[in-house]
């Protein structure tokens, strides 16, 4: 545990940021309790395990590359990783889920990664650093991106966070996994035909599927031509939409005119 330096919010995006605004390849992989569960083959809120989903899940869990951010719910006492605001019901967890969170991941390996960093960065800079927010959105509109995620996102809506150069790729708004050969396809397509050798970003939207989607891309495409970033956004997105997918979202709203406006 010693050797494991724990990442705050603001520094996770921030990171995130500077990648991407100097087009460097990375992933933003983050797992929360319903990807822990989903590896062990238990159901999630919005997705029923099976055993594929199970091993693509594991598969995501065990990439080891620095270019790779893994992200887990680390904000305990213990660790002395508890932000501002934070509390029970709000992003603060026992060491109990820690451990469990990093057992899961193999991180007694050797050859893990010297830094974690957190899975809840984005809907807490909302709150705390929403210009933070609007500064990763700035970086993401200068390059082509390909938004894989629900089709209830209007058109309007995406093209305002994510600028004009988008592609999107449908996806259901639960259970996404049951349309992996479909969105897989989809993306095969519009790498090869429309994308080629320009640097891009893909944004995932399509809850813990994007989990298990992303370890996929990764051995696919990451690491024989890594020219790309992928960003998984998260249930901000559903909260600047106007749902409210997350009780945590009730109970410090995050700053959505501010965002909004300055995006």
């Amino acid at each position: 545990m010693s050797k494991i330096e724990f990442i705050n919010c603001e520094l996770t995006i921030n990171k995130i940021i500077v990648d991407i605004a100097e087009s460097r390849a990375g992933i933003y992989l983050r797992f929360g309790d319903g990807d822990f569960n989903l590896a062990q083959n238990k159901d999630d809120m919005l997705a029923k395990s099976n055993m594929q989903l199970s091993r693509d899940m594991l598969n995501s869990m065990s990439i080891r590359d620095n270019r790779v951010m893994i992200c887990i719910p680390h904000h305990a006492k213990e660790l002395k990783t508890v932000e501002k605001l934070m509390c029970p019901g709000y992003h603060e967890y026992d060491m109990k889920f820690v451990n469990h969170c990093l057992s899961v991941l193999h991180f007694s390996n050797p050859l893990m990664p010297q830094k974690i960093y957190t899975n809840i960065a984005l809907s807490y800079c909302a709150v705390e650093t929403p210009e933070v927010v609007t500064k990763l959105h700035a970086a993401i509109k200068q390059h082509k991106v390909i938004f894989i995620g629900n089709y209830k996102y209007s058109e309007e809506f995406l093209l305002k966070l994510f600028g004009n150069n988008l592609i999107r790729i449908f996806t259901n708004d639960n259970n996404a996994y049951q349309q992996k050969n479909k969105i897989l396809k989809e993306l095969d397509i519009i790498m090869n035909e429309h994308i080629k050798n320009e640097y891009f970003v893909i944004i995932m939207a399509a809850g813990c599927a994007s989990r298990a989607f992303s370890g996929t891309i990764y051995k696919q495409y990451f690491i024989s031509k890594p020219n790309f970033y992928i960003f998984d956004y998260g249930s901000l997105l559903d909260y600047l939409y106007g749902f409210v997918s997350r009780e945590y979202l009730k109970i410090h709203p995050p700053d959505r005119n501010y965002i909004l406006n300055n995006i």
